[in-house]
């Protein structure tokens, strides 16, 4: 009601529909939905069923410097790296790589570091279920030696993936070439130490938005395609393929076609010739 020529509208709770906040509350709860206010709008906390989501995939994590520690109970949007849209409340990303340890210290390094700062165990497939996820970085942790999870190709919102130095091994899976959005794919290895492979890259050719590409330290050795497929990706500005047992002759440079590369590292490779 208003009183008088006072603008504005006062609403009261029966304009709800209840006889008072209480129920209002209530309901609510029930619904799992926490309603704040950030700048002035409506902020909506964290999704309960991408809540449930993160919990799954920590159960699978052996945590002994208890970085997730506070993954609990309340609004997952203020967990740990987890970054929500404040509007939706859906989580957007996912930053997880070790604090601790820096992909631009050499290998040897590590043998130094405190390696409990590592998560360690296996990705849930529950991530499937973050439908909004844009970023995910899991690096320099040990997901001991597990294969890189074919499920991660159907993730189609994902713009930036880093699992570089998280110790996985085997053939990186071609479905990853389903992420038409990819921006940013890091699967670096370390040297000398890298168990991934890949038997040609033809899968990368889906992906026209991709800028930067690093394969360091994966077994390129079989991969014969691996010019023509980067030569040919339109939004290419950085490619890493240092280590990757690369072998015979480099193509002409008339040949090459990297209209917007800026960054090319073939270092500790086996050429026969030279740029």
């Amino acid at each position: 009601m208003t009183n008088g020529d006072d603008e504005g509208v006062v609403l009261s709770t029966a304009t709800f529909g209840f006889h008072g906040f209480d129920e209002f509350g209530e309901l609510l709860a029930l619904a799992n939905i926490k309603i704040g206010y950030c700048n002035g709008s409506a902020y909506i906390g964290c999704i309960q069923s991408e809540r449930e989501a993160l919990l799954r995939f920590k159960q699978d994590l052996k945590d002994p410097a208890n970085r997730l520690a506070l993954w609990s109970d309340g609004n997952c949007c203020t967990w740990a790296g987890v970054v929500c849209n404040d509007s939706t409340g859906h989580v957007l990303e996912l930053r997880l790589g070790n604090p601790f340890l820096h992909d631009d210290e050499p290998f040897w390094l590590e043998d130094y570091k405190d390696e409990t700062s590592k998560l360690i165990g296996k990705i849930n497939p529950s991530l499937l279920d973050l439908k909004h996820l844009v970023y995910l970085e899991l690096s320099n942790n040990n997901f001991e030696k597990a294969q890189l999870p074919v499920f991660l190709g159907s993730m189609g919102s994902l713009r930036h993936i880093d699992l570089s130095r998280a110790e996985f091994t085997g053939m990186i899976p071609y479905q990853l070439g389903n992420l038409s959005n990819l921006q940013y794919l890091d699967l670096s290895s370390q040297i000398p130490l890298s168990f991934l492979y890949l038997e040609n890259l033809s899968w990368l050719s889906g992906l026209s938005l991709l800028k930067h590409l690093d394969l360091t330290g994966v077994d390129l050795s079989t991969a014969s395609d691996w010019f023509l497929v980067t030569n040919m990706l339109p939004s290419l500005q950085v490619l890493k393929l240092s280590a990757c047992s690369l072998h015979n002759s480099l193509p002409e440079l008339p040949i090459a076609n990297f209209s917007s590369l800026y960054t090319l590292d073939l270092s500790y490779n086996e050429f026969d010739n030279t740029l």
